[in-house]
């Protein structure tokens, strides 16, 4: 029911993005420059960069696009107060708190829903969130989305404090997967683009997306992943935020429609072809192309969940600034 739901608002929303493509009656053209984009190099964000640099996509609209990659999320705050990118990957909650701190950011295109998964060891009997009571369970920050929208859940759904009834590790993705494997965590949080493999291997099956767990909220679809600009910049070059956004979406059309460039990408990374295949099929599922009105509500009634569950010092903010995104830069 979950993925029924789930792949029909995906068409709604993928449908609706084609409708105001089509009817957009020029092409949004940059000026040439370039826009330094900072990215992680190895998860489902090298995708997208990796089919507009394939297809030149960015010579396509005007500008040049400038990957940046990077693994530590202070790396990328630091770069946009020296404003020496343009546009991050982020997450809501960082984009908001970011706003919040004074830092001017703001999303200009959705990027993908709610993607991760909590995995269990392959012989574990575990069948929901409430048979972890007791456990060990690791998550790659506690003041994330991924373990608050948890504790959410097992408020409202099961009736107890997680963060109390498990004995929580904290630590790179990596380092938990090792964790799990030699049998020193009971479950983990994990990252969409490791999953794949972990479970291929044999070592690992899936209790839960976090998309279910949202679901089971009751929370409607929104980007849990956007692709920040720095505001300044937006509004001083729009033309080139808007070459941009659609760079991205004809990119996503790509990734949505073409095989062998995940292949291609897949083995960049690393992964084996059956990986690459049960990463495409989860991945794709999770693209959103355009930003709607109605997702600015559906961030602000989900943060209201995490600041009941979590409370402002984890939440890092009492309340939601003015805007995290924008539909300004859509094409």
């Amino acid at each position: 029911m979950i993925l029924t739901r789930r792949l029909a608002m995906a068409a709604v929303l993928f449908a609706g993005a084609l409708l105001s493509t089509g009817a957009s009656a020029e092409t949004p053209m940059g000026d040439g420059g370039t826009i330094r984009l900072m990215s992680n190099p190895v998860g489902t964000q090298s995708y997208p960069p990796y089919v507009i640099d394939k297809f030149n996509l960015d010579e396509k609209y005007g500008f040049k696009l400038e990957v940046i990659p990077f693994t530590n999320p202070q790396a990328a705050v630091a770069a946009l107060q020296s404003a020496s990118i343009e546009a991050v990957v982020q997450d809501w909650i960082s984009v908001a708190r970011l706003r919040n701190q004074n830092i001017p950011v703001i999303g200009v295109a959705p990027f993908l829903s709610y993607v991760n998964t909590v995995l269990l060891p392959a012989d574990s009997t575990v069948k929901t969130l409430a048979d972890l009571k007791g456990k060990r369970l690791g998550t790659y920050t506690k003041t994330g989305f991924d373990w608050i929208i948890l504790q959410a859940v097992a408020k409202t759904q099961y009736g107890f404090d997680l963060a109390k009834e498990v004995t929580l590790q904290e630590g790179a993705p990596s380092l938990l997967r090792g964790s799990l494997e030699q049998g020193q965590l009971d479950a983990t949080l994990m990252y969409n683009s490791l999953t794949p493999d972990m479970i291929l291997s044999g070592n690992a099956k899936l209790l839960m997306t976090i998309h279910d767990v949202v679901a089971e909220l009751g929370l409607a679809e929104a980007p849990f992943l956007m692709y920040a600009m720095r505001e300044d910049y937006a509004k001083a070059n729009p033309q080139n935020a808007k070459a941009f956004v659609a760079a991205y979406q004809e990119a996503i059309d790509i990734l949505l429609s073409n095989a062998d460039v995940w292949k291609e990408q897949g083995q960049n990374m690393k992964l084996a072809p059956e990986a690459t295949e049960m990463f495409r099929q989860n991945a794709s599922k999770e693209f959103i192309k355009a930003f709607t009105p109605a997702m600015a509500g559906v961030l602000d009634q989900t943060f209201k969940v995490l600041l009941d569950t979590a409370g402002p010092d984890t939440m890092g903010m009492t309340a939601m600034p003015d805007a995290v995104l924008t539909l300004d830069y859509q094409p």
